[in-house]
């Protein structure tokens, strides 16, 4: 006897996603080559001194200056966010003497110290800083890197979470797929969780922006695996963010290394690794 169920066509859908997402996940997989990379934040200006704080197991400096933001304009400098002043400098320094077609500027928490003081503000009923208010968005970083630079060039914002940095990775990656003769330049960056959210920052670092130039070429393959617990249950967070987390790997000249995240598995197999 064969029986016949009248499954509803999205209960299907959804049975055949938990298949392919948890069951059987599919994997995944980027490649581009780092043609330049460079980082900033306060006290690791340059690559010796970031070498030095992998020897030192990612001991922040103390008491560290600002960094520099001597790319930027001074009249834009002053009314600028240290988080994106740090994203800018890298973006410039990166972009001098260079063509760029693309760029992705990725942030987890973006302007949220901005955010969070223009929301103290109008809880003590005081008026919100224009400024303050127009630089406060997730693109704030975006806007000011093609002013500063004069440069005309299309620019996108992700924030995914955890995954934010290879999130970005991905959008630079399928990019260069569709136009492989093109120059994509990624900048991520982030600064910890400001009160009264910082209860719920499980991760220590300060404030950085790091800067990859990419083109097309397999010299670089990142894979994706879904992690099995896709609720995340038991899996803890990076001590880093995955930016830093990938630039540490890279300082120390690891060729095959894994980043996870409470969702997914990123595995990293580098071909060439050129400081």
């Amino acid at each position: 006897m064969i029986m016949y169920y009248n499954i509803d066509r999205s209960v299907r859908i959804l049975i055949n996603d938990i298949i392919n997402d948890v069951i059987a996940p599919p994997m995944s997989s980027i490649q581009f080559n780092l043609q330049r990379l460079n980082a900033l934040s306060p006290g690791l200006e340059n690559t010796e001194a970031w070498e030095n704080w992998c020897r030192q197991n990612h001991a922040w400096p103390e008491d560290a200056p600002a960094p520099r933001a001597d790319a930027i304009p001074a009249m834009m400098k002053r009314r600028m966010s240290p988080i994106s002043k740090l994203a800018v400098q890298v973006a410039t320094e990166l972009s001098r003497d260079e063509h760029i077609d693309f760029v992705v500027f990725s942030s987890r928490h973006g302007e949220l110290q901005r955010t969070v003081a223009l929301l103290k503000d109008i809880q003590l009923g005081e008026p919100a800083s224009p400024t303050a208010f127009s630089q406060s968005v997730h693109n704030t970083a975006a806007g000011l890197f093609t002013i500063a630079t004069k440069t005309p060039v299309p620019a996108t914002s992700l924030a995914a979470g955890e995954d934010t940095f290879h999130c970005a990775l991905t959008e630079a990656a399928i990019y260069l797929s569709e136009h492989p003769d093109h120059r994509v330049l990624v900048i991520d960056f982030d600064a910890p969780l400001p009160a009264p959210y910082d209860e719920f920052e499980q991760q220590t670092f300060q404030p950085y922006a790091l800067g990859l130039l990419l083109t097309k070429g397999d010299d670089i393959r990142i894979e994706r695996h879904p992690m099995s617990d896709v609720n995340g249950g038991g899996i803890q967070e990076n001590a880093l963010p995955q930016g830093l987390a990938f630039y540490s790997q890279w300082l120390n000249s690891e060729a095959r290394f894994y980043i996870d995240s409470a969702r997914q598995s990123w595995r990293w197999n580098i071909e060439r690794v050129e400081k």
